[in-house]
């Protein structure tokens, strides 16, 4: 299940699903839905619209209080996650106004 009762998004379920379906990138914006790239193509994942919140907690659940502070500090921030399934992604970050924008390169297809 990718969205729990209360309508926020799991980062492992969302890396999971990346992974899977070999996609290229996992893009976050508020008031949007996830979008996944797949084959170049950018496509609307089914279920809710992210929150401002939820991008910010799901930014959290990966990463490290250094690099949180270093985007508060610097505005953006990119790093390399290693998830549990094996599978590495390039993280990029990005505060725009109060609101912050992720993405996530799948660097294992």
């Amino acid at each position: 299940m990718l969205c729990r009762m209360d309508g926020m998004y799991h980062m492992q379920d969302l890396l999971k699903l990346v992974a899977r379906e070999g996609a290229e990138e996992l893009r976050l914006q508020p008031g949007r839905p996830p979008v996944m790239v797949l084959q170049g193509k950018a496509r609307l994942m089914d279920g809710t619209l992210v929150s401002s919140d939820n991008v910010a907690e799901l930014f959290r659940s990966i990463a490290t209080d250094e690099q949180t502070r270093e985007l508060a500090r610097c505005g953006d921030i990119h790093f390399i996650l290693a998830s549990e399934h094996s599978a590495r992604f390039k993280v990029s970050a990005a505060m725009h106004g109060e609101h912050l924008n992720l993405t996530i390169r799948n660097l294992s297809r």
